[in-house]
């Protein structure tokens, strides 16, 4: 155990003879006793002070600290003074006598008492007795430990540390903040001429903004101060004269105080709440130098702070005060732009344990990309603000997705009144290719409280949501086929609301609570409840954001390791106001689903069949692992005649033989059904060829009718018979691939066989048309499927397109099939008449046509022969964006990217 030394310092609080400062200097003489300045000499020394009964009230009232050896009195000869450190007053003076009347040191410190030595030792216990019986004040210090813990603990990730540091340049005024990261160790090398602060060691971190600067002032209270209050003072008068507007019925009033607010925080309120973001520097690098200047200065201030001096060493503690960062003043070194101010951060030297990654630095990016909102509210007179990252080591770093050319199925926005009242704009806008009924309105109102309560049977009367109002957008997608396609840019985009689907809350125009956070923690309970009803929407199907802003939401406040926002009462009334919004879209959602499919057909007797199977081995599997006997599902409550356990079990074994008997039923229907479907598209296919086998057997007959009427020997004549046979003998041939027969096996071929094949069987047609035909053999692909199955669905295609094609307003005539050997598709395309929007809903069910003579089994076939690929194909129209330019009539899109190749 370290020896302690005590002392008792003798001063009186009045009337001293001595120039003594209590708590911070003690004075004494020397020349008559040099015992004094021995008493200081073993260090540190632990005082207690002491003032005597004669011109004092005998009383101890102090405790104090020496770390410094005593220096001369220059003023008064012999003559010393000793610093005095970490004082604290007694908050009850303790008398030097008990109540007894006996000295307290002669008691306890016997040895060492001498009461005409104004300096003399005391035991450790008793001074410690003293301080206590005293009631000592004491104080929390800051350990210079702290920045380690607020850096590296407080703050969750290096893409959390960056994003505080850019929250600063918004609280600062700044209308842009760029992010840049170069000299990364763990990324490839690249030439040093590019980095731009070769003079730091790597990895170098620089924030830069053009916002106000700060003052020394800011600097010292501000940025030097843990948890300083310059920016939530700012918060806490807001809502204290909110609470008093509100009270005294003078909102008008508040609205005038938060004008004054924001005037004098360039038209912001701060971000900023727990004032410990910006010791992320700490956990981004060893060494920080901060250069910033406002606008009245001719320079930049400079500060430096080496965080490893922060350290504990040896296991010695510092406090915080201790530190030491140099502060000063530089030419300008850098171009500050029209404000004339700014502040940059340049953080080097990196740290243990907390190496940058390439995928780090993409989710930084990511992070910077989506810092602003993307649909932020119209009437908000924030002033702009613009995030940038750079970092040249990592070439393929994402760029704002514009997911805008994905035009959303549902799309809703609008304000929520601090009572809840939603008043809002709603559209549903299907694709091209689903027939269903548009909307757009506009001005529309909701009462969000008693929707819930519609939903919430056991809520009581709603009170006045404490979160305040707010702004939201809800962009809402069908993912499924043919709502969505599944070309290269439209999985892109699907992969893109898999990570960064969900809603995201701003405050002031900027990402506090980032959509993946929302998604992972489960904020509003959509993954659960899609889960147990996967029917309904999940944050996958979604982006959208949620406004709020300092003066209407005081309550929302993030958490301090920004994972998120406090969970009061507040944000629990916004997580309901918000989900009652998500089910208001999600009921329609549902509703224009079903009655897309109900028009589509959607039933077939294949999955009919899967779901008869399923159910089967379900019910075997409750036969021979569930309790009948218990019933703890409550599986038999309702059928009161099932009482005995052998009914039950006999009960469950005649169903799963029922629907095992279904399942063999629904197999023999989709037989017949396949091979009626295999008939009617060789049927189809036929007649094709069947015009030009009449043809050429009709100029066969005449040409031998011919010959014999002359009864004369003509070897011209018989050489184009012999040709014409050959011609109808290619035909009959040119048959067989036009069947896809049920048992004919897969093969590997490039779809261009196929369409080089139907190219022959239209040729002649094409020639007679005046058709124009053409395919982009440079993308041409492989699949693994039957091949007469494509040759049917192509011939369906072309055939439909050479009808429509025949009128005699068509003056251009083309079709045009375009492959994309990347999205694995062909668009079937045509300058014909298009697609009337009365078949729109049925086109791919059979007996649905406008031809005539009509069969309606054409399109109907294609989608069964595709849907039959392996890994299953599809077919549907083309969209907008996937349509040939200027091809005005009907596009198809035949989608093989779930096809196997091989």
């Amino acid at each position: 155990m370290i020896e302690r030394n005590c002392l008792i310092l003798t001063q009186n609080r009045q009337n001293s003879d001595y120039n003594d400062f209590i708590g911070k200097y003690y004075h004494f003489p020397a020349a008559s006793n040099k015992n004094y300045l021995k008493q200081f000499s073993s260090l540190p020394i632990e005082v207690v002070y002491f003032e005597p009964d004669k011109n004092g009230e005998g009383v101890f009232y102090g405790y104090g600290k020496i770390t410094k050896p005593p220096f001369p009195d220059k003023k008064t000869v012999d003559h010393y003074f000793v610093e005095i450190i970490d004082f604290k007053s007694f908050s009850k003076p303790v008398s030097f006598k008990n109540e007894s009347g006996e000295i307290l040191e002669q008691l306890n410190n016997t040895e060492y008492y001498d009461y005409n030595n104004a300096v003399r030792k005391i035991k450790p216990k008793f001074l410690d007795e003293l301080c206590l019986d005293g009631g000592i004040l004491l104080n929390f210090k800051a350990d210079a430990h702290l920045v380690q813990v607020l850096g590296e603990q407080l703050i969750a990730s290096e893409r959390i540390g960056i994003l505080e540091l850019v929250k600063n340049s918004f609280d600062a005024g700044a209308s842009y903040c760029k992010v840049r990261i170069e000299k990364i160790p763990n990324l490839p090398e690249i030439p040093t001429s590019i980095y731009e602060f070769n003079e730091y060691d790597g990895p170098v971190i620089i924030i830069e903004d053009d916002g106000s600067g700060m003052t020394i002032e800011q600097i010292e209270l501000g940025w030097l101060r843990p948890a300083s209050t310059l920016k939530t003072s700012v918060k806490e008068r807001l809502k204290i004269e909110k609470e008093k507007a509100i009270r005294d019925k003078k909102l008008d009033i508040f609205e005038r105080y938060l004008d004054i607010l924001k005037s004098e925080n360039q038209g912001r309120l701060p971000l900023g709440e727990k004032g410990v973001g910006r010791f992320a520097c700490h956990r981004l690098g060893k060494r920080l130098i901060i250069k910033t200047k406002i606008a009245e200065n001719n320079y930049e201030y400079v500060l430096k702070i080496n965080w490893d001096d922060f350290n504990i060493i040896n296991n010695t503690h510092k406090d915080l005060d201790e530190v030491n960062v140099i502060l000063t003043r530089q030419s300008i070194s850098r171009d500050y732009g029209s404000k004339g101010s700014g502040t940059q951060l340049i953080i080097y030297g990196g740290r243990e344990g907390f190496e940058l990654q390439e995928q780090e630095i993409k989710a930084i990016n990511r992070t910077i990309l989506r810092l602003n909102s993307p649909n932020p509210n119209p009437k908000s007179n924030t002033p702009q603000f613009t995030a940038t990252f750079t970092c040249p080591q990592v070439k393929e770093l994402d760029e704002a997705i514009s997911y805008r050319k994905f035009e959303p199925v549902f799309s809703i926005y609008g304000i929520v009144d601090e009572w809840g009242n939603f008043e809002y704009d709603y559209s549903f806008k299907p694709p091209y290719n689903i027939p269903l009924t548009p909307f757009n309105k506009q001005g529309e109102k909701l009462d969000l409280k008693s929707e819930w309560l519609k939903m919430d049977k056991d809520k009581k009367l709603w009170r006045k949501p404490a979160c305040g109002a707010f702004y939201i957008h809800i962009d809402v997608w069908n993912r499924d086929n043919p709502w969505m396609g599944n070309s290269s840019e439209e999985r892109e985009f699907k992969k893109y609301l898999e990570g960064f689907g969900g809603l995201t809350i701003y405050r002031d125009g900027i990402n506090v609570f980032t959509a993946e956070n929302g998604t992972e923690t489960d904020w509003l309970g959509l993954r659960q409840r899609q889960i147990m009803q996967n029917y309904r929407m999940s944050y996958y199907h979604m982006i959208g954001n949620i406004e709020i802003d300092q003066s209407s939401n005081i309550d929302l406040v993030d958490k301090t390791d920004r994972g998120g926002m406090i969970q009061n009462q507040a944000f629990s009334d916004l997580i309901i106001l918000i989900k009652t919004i998500v089910y208001f879209i999600e009921n329609d959602y549902v509703q224009k689903r079903n009655e897309y499919n109900a028009l589509s057909g959607e039933k077939d007797v294949r999955r009919l069949s899967k779901f008869s199977k399923q159910s089967a081995a379900v019910m075997d599997n409750i036969v021979s692992n569930y309790e009948i006997f218990s019933d703890p599902y409550s599986l038999f409550s309702n059928i009161q005649t099932l009482s005995d356990i052998s009914e039950r079990k006999g009960h469950l074994v005649q169903l799963s033989k029922s629907l095992k008997n279904l399942e063999g039923n629904l197999k023999q229907v989709q037989e017949v059904q396949d091979i009626l479907t295999e008939q009617a598209g060789f049927g189809l296919g036929i007649a094709v060829a069947l015009h030009e086998i009449n043809k050429t057997t009709s100029n066969f007959y005449y040409g031998i009718l011919d010959v014999l009427k002359s009864g004369k020997w003509n070897e011209h004549k018989l050489e184009e018979l012999k040709d014409t046979s050959k011609a109808l003998e290619s035909e009959l041939l040119r048959l067989s691939p036009l069947r896809a027969l049920r048992n004919e096996d897969p093969i590997q071929f490039f779809v261009s066989k196929s369409i080089n094949y139907v190219h022959s069987v239209f040729k002649r047609r094409f020639n007679t048309l005046g058709i124009d035909f053409s395919f982009n053999y440079e993308q041409d692909f492989k699949i693994t499927a039957r091949y007469g199955a494509l040759n049917q669905i192509l011939t369906n295609l072309i055939e439909n397109a050479c009808y429509w094609i025949d009128k005699p307003e068509i003056k251009e005539r083309k079709i045009r099939l375009k492959l994309d050997s990347t999205d694995r598709t062909i668009v079937v395309a045509d300058t014909g008449t298009g697609i009337h929007d009365s078949v729109l809903p049925y086109l791919f069910q059979p007996g649905v046509s406008l031809k005539f003579p009509p069969s309606g089994l054409g399109l109907y076939i294609c989608k069964h022969y595709m849907n039959l690929m392996k890994k299953r194909g599809d077919i549907y129209l083309a969209k907008e964006r996937d349509k040939i330019d200027g091809l005005n009539g009907a596009q198809f899109i035949l989608d093989f990217s779930k096809v196997i190749d091989k």
